[in-house]
């Protein structure tokens, strides 16, 4: 190699290490020492820039609390809002929005329980009277039972908001009823708020009142929310049954269910001792726009039984309109262990209806303990209207001579009769007769002529026919 082209040679070599040094000191610089101001374009969503020294706070989540109660915030962007439950009235469970609601209630703010209902769970109807109950300073909720189930179906369910006084023992308690629906997505909605059924019983106008302390009570008000809801209806007369309401459970009942059917339950829900069980008391089997089947579940020290109620409606009310509760006397027949006494506190009427029926030992006028508390459900009856007229027909088994028969019918009758004066009911309102072994319930004999005691048990009795 001669020396110009060494020169040549080793300049390109020269300029190249130039290059390559100036290249690496570039791209080699540490990055720790220039601040971020860019991020890379496959960051994750959501990240946010920082400045040195600075850490970054962590992005907000929402929890159970905040999801079912909590109002959404109001700088929230458009797609958190649509989540927000104090907006849409969505919740995990029936127990997480019942206790979102107690939580307002307790707050007394009537604005804050709308908004966790959703603006259309209350019906403008009864909107001043739900407000009215919430911040009313003498309710409270009952701090041992806020609220309960009170019926499900596949529907949804209907739970209680129970109020209790807070300062005076004089205050009604009260209850809001709230309809659980559940959801697409697997949570529940606060389908509707309602009210029960508070009926105003106003006086009648009859001559044939005569007593001004208890005048009689026939005309019903109900709201059109209360007269649009079977289960309510339902509900209130399963209430008036067991505290022996016999007007208010005779008012929410049509013609179809006669008096002498309600009263019977009465006495046979009180003969059991028995009290609506205390959650879930009301299932619901059938519901249609016309037609409402509803079991109500009642409960005693020593049995668990149920009634049947079928609900239809009546012009723009729903009525109770059939009244089962064959249960409810197997129940009865158990605990009274057989026995010579039958028990049945409702026979058909051969004239049509139903008879109440009071039953006696083997020759025997006087009451047992079990007629005397049947008939004192009678007499309440009957002293609420002077005009009701009660119709005694006494009855004996076929032992004994057709006189002797006559005769102990005729006192069995008596004996009622006087009960009842003697429980307040005006002479005028009672009505005996007596038919001795005339009209038997069942053979006194089998076929082969022997004895039937079971059969006789029953024949020793009186009806008794309410005639109002």
């Amino acid at each position: 190699m001669n020396k110009p082209t060494a020169l040549i040679f080793f300049g390109i070599i020269a300029i190249a290490s130039v290059l390559s040094f100036l290249t690496l000191t570039k791209c080699g610089k540490d990055p720790s020492e220039t601040p971020l101001t860019s991020l890379p374009s496959d960051a994750p969503a959501g990240a946010t820039e920082s400045q040195p020294g600075e850490t970054p706070e962590p992005e907000s989540k929402p929890t159970a609390e905040t999801t079912e109660s909590a109002p959404a915030a109001t700088t929230a962007p458009p797609e958190k809002k649509a989540d927000a439950p104090a907006a849409t009235g969505i919740f995990a469970s029936p127990d997480a929005a019942m206790t979102a609601l107690a939580a307002k209630i307790g707050e007394k703010n009537f604005e804050a329980f709308l908004a966790a209902t959703g603006p259309k769970a209350v019906a403008g109807g009864i909107r001043a009277e739900v407000k009215a109950i919430i911040e009313n300073p003498d309710l409270k909720l009952d701090a041992s039972k806020p609220f309960t189930e009170i019926s499900k179906s596949a529907e949804g369910g209907r739970w209680s908001l129970n109020f209790v006084p807070a300062t005076s023992a004089t205050t009604t308690p009260r209850q809001i009823y709230a309809d659980l629906a559940p959801t697409k997505e697997g949570g529940f909605d606060i389908a509707k708020i309602s009210l029960p059924v508070e009926l105003t019983l106003t006086d009648a106008a009859d001559d044939k009142t005569t007593d001004p302390a208890k005048p009689d009570k026939k005309a019903v008000v109900m709201t059109p929310e209360q007269q649009s809801d079977a289960l309510t209806v339902a509900h209130a007369f399963a209430k008036a049954v067991i505290q022996r309401d016999f007007n208010t459970a005779r008012a929410l009942a049509d013609a179809a269910v006669t008096d002498e059917r309600v009263a019977a339950l009465m006495i046979a829900v009180e003969e059991g001792e028995f009290t609506l069980r205390e959650e879930r008391p009301l299932v619901v089997t059938l519901s249609r726009d016309d037609i409402t089947w509803v079991l109500t579940r009642v409960d005693s020290d020593e049995a668990d039984s149920e009634f049947a109620l079928e609900l239809g409606q009546v012009g723009s009310a729903w009525k109770v309109n059939g009244l089962t509760f064959s249960k409810v006397l197997s129940a009865l027949s158990e605990k009274a262990g057989g026995g010579n006494i039958a028990y049945s506190p409702i026979v058909e009427d051969p004239a049509g209806g139903d008879s109440l029926v009071l039953y006696f030992e083997f020759d025997e006028a006087g009451l047992t303990p079990r007629t005397s508390r049947q008939l004192e459900i009678v007499a309440d009856i009957l002293k609420q209207g002077s005009e009701r007229v009660v119709r005694i027909n006494g009855h004996a088994d076929a032992l004994g001579s057709d006189d002797y028969n006559i005769a102990l019918s005729d006192q069995r009758a008596e004996s009622i009769r006087r009960t009842l004066l003697g429980m307040g009911v005006k002479p005028a309102q009672v009505i005996t007769e007596a038919f001795g072994a005339t009209k038997p319930r069942k053979p006194n004999f089998l076929p082969d002529g022997s004895d039937n005691p079971g059969g006789r048990s029953q024949n020793r009795r009186a009806e008794v026919l309410l005639d109002f």
